[in-house]
C-alpha cells in the first residue's frame, strides 16, 4: 500500500492546484476540527482554474473573502471554478462540531448553507489581507478562526 503525504489527500490534480496549505489544530479546538486548509490563488484575467473535488464524508466551515459557509459531507465528485485573485480558510470539522452548526447533518449533505458570522468573516479577512509573509498571515488567520 502506498502512503501519500497529507497534502495530497482528496486532491485529484495536484499540479493544477492553487497554493494550498494545511495547518494543524492544537489545544481544545482539536476535539472539533481536524485541520485548517488554506488555498490562495491568482488566476490570470480571462482564465479559469477548475478544481475537481472528490466526495468526502465530512463537513467544512469555510470563510472566504465575503462570507462564511458550512459545507456538508459529499457523496459525489464536484468542482469549483477559480477566477481572479482569492483565498479561503476552511476547517475540516470532526463529527462533534457538526450538531452545533448544522443540527441535522442530512440537511446539508451534498450542499451547503451560509452562516451569519460577520465577526469570524471580518477577522479572517483582516488576517489574510494584512501585512507580513504568507506564513504569518495564514497563522494569524487560523488564530482568528480558532478564537
Amino acid at each position: 500500500m502506498m502512503v501519500h503525504p497529507a497534502i495530497s489527500r482528496g486532491v485529484l490534480y495536484p499540479t493544477s492546484l492553487p497554493t494550498f496549505h494545511r495547518e494543524m489544530v492544537t489545544g481544545d479546538l482539536a476535539a472539533f476540527v481536524r485541520w485548517f486548509w488554506i488555498p490562495e490563488w491568482h488566476i490570470e484575467p480571462g482564465r479559469i482554474s477548475r478544481q475537481h473535488v472528490i466526495g468526502y464524508p465530512a463537513c467544512n466551515l469555510v470563510v472566504d473573502g465575503s462570507a462564511t459557509e458550512l459545507s456538508g459531507p459529499t457523496t459525489r465528485v464536484s468542482y469549483r471554478d477559480l477566477t481572479g485573485k482569492g483565498w479561503a480558510v476552511g476547517a475540516l470539522l470532526r463529527p462533534a462540531a457538526v450538531p452545533a452548526l448544522a443540527g441535522n447533518v442530512a440537511s446539508i449533505r451534498d450542499g451547503s448553507r451560509m452562516i451569519d458570522t460577520a465577526d469570524l468573516t471580518d477577522a479572517v479577512r483582516a488576517a489574510l489581507g494584512g501585512e507580513g509573509s504568507g506564513s504569518a498571515r495564514r497563522q494569524t488567520a487560523v488564530a482568528a478562526f480558532s478564537a
